[in-house]
């Protein structure tokens, strides 16, 4: 017996708050830190009374042993040093621009030149928040997802020297009030066009370019599909007890993607997809604010892309 497929398709999309409502807020809630709908909505009357004075500035590739990279990095840091408050900084790998093998003395040096320059602006130091996801060429157990942080051993000084220095998983999700973002580094348009059985076809009436319609694409996928690595176990390894760390249902506020292709800022379905593009190629980076705006207590976000001269 043969059968012929006709048609195929991702799964219907359901949007944030249609999931939240469908399921339950305690089965969505991943950090199991709002435990009834009434604190829910106590922490949107304190996201709208404080929530606009939140920024996250993210930055992926950002390569430690290219001196050009350190030098825009030190005046990035010094435009922001005079913040009150201060935007949380988010560092996303590969943080080599190249794979070390063995040359463990030469990330720490790299590490330490990133301290030396973070510790020029005390303010800085002493109060600002910085978030370091691992890439896939970045010492530890590669080739897997989730992984785990950068080995302590790697960033014992900066650890010191930096009061607010976390080092975190690859993806790594955070809560800024109700808003859930998740930062996820990993050349994701490239390995989906690599397995993919059928080329994205071109819409003659989508004014995008072509590279940003494989973008678009590769965003649908993964939130269509409700999972970071919608791929084969040997195109994409998972370790399965933490794959419910690449889950994307329901869908978070906010994936930020830190990824080798141009920039790009999607909104699908009332999800922010965001990606910074490669800090040591342009000096680009990206300031997210989850709340850019309120109007008839509701809430949008604001996307502003920077480069540094």
């Amino acid at each position: 017996m043969s059968f012929m497929a006709h048609k195929s398709g991702s799964p219907i999309v359901e949007n944030r708050s249609d999931a939240i409502k469908a399921i339950g807020l305690q089965n969505t809630d991943i950090f199991n830190s709002i435990g009834s709908l009434s604190e829910l909505e106590k922490l949107r009357d304190q996201e709208i009374e404080h929530g606009q004075e939140g920024m996250f500035v993210v930055l992926s590739d950002v390569h430690l042993d290219n001196p050009s990279v350190i030098e825009k990095l030190e005046r990035m840091l010094e435009g922001y040093n005079d913040f009150s408050p201060l935007p949380i900084f988010v560092l996303m790998g590969n943080f080599t621009s190249k794979p070390l093998s063995g040359g463990t003395k030469a990330m720490m040096s790299y590490f330490e030149d990133l301290t030396n320059v973070i510790l020029k602006f005390p303010n800085v130091a002493n109060e600002g928040r910085f978030v370091f996801i691992p890439g896939p060429n970045d010492p530890g157990i590669t080739g897997v997802l989730p992984r785990g942080p950068i080995p302590n051993y790697f960033t014992s000084f900066l650890r010191s020297k930096v009061k607010h220095a976390i080092f975190a998983s690859n993806p790594c999700r955070m809560r800024f009030f109700t808003k859930e973002i998740v930062f996820f580094r990993d050349d994701l348009v490239g390995k989906m066009r690599r397995h993919c059985l059928l080329e994205p076809r071109e819409d003659e009436d989508d004014e995008k370019s072509g590279q940003r319609q494989l973008s678009r694409h590769a965003i649908k996928t993964v939130l269509d599909q409700g999972h970071l690595s919608p791929l084969p176990l040997s195109a994409s390894p998972i370790y399965w007890q933490l794959d419910h760390a690449l889950r994307l249902y329901p869908f978070p506020d906010a994936l930020i993607v830190g990824d080798r292709v141009d920039q790009y800022y999607e909104n699908y379905e009332e999800c922010d997809a965001i990606n910074p593009g490669p800090f040591s190629n342009g000096f680009n980076f990206v300031v997210y604010r989850p709340i850019g705006e309120i109007k008839n207590s509701q809430t949008k976000s604001d996307v502003e892309f920077s480069q540094i001269e």
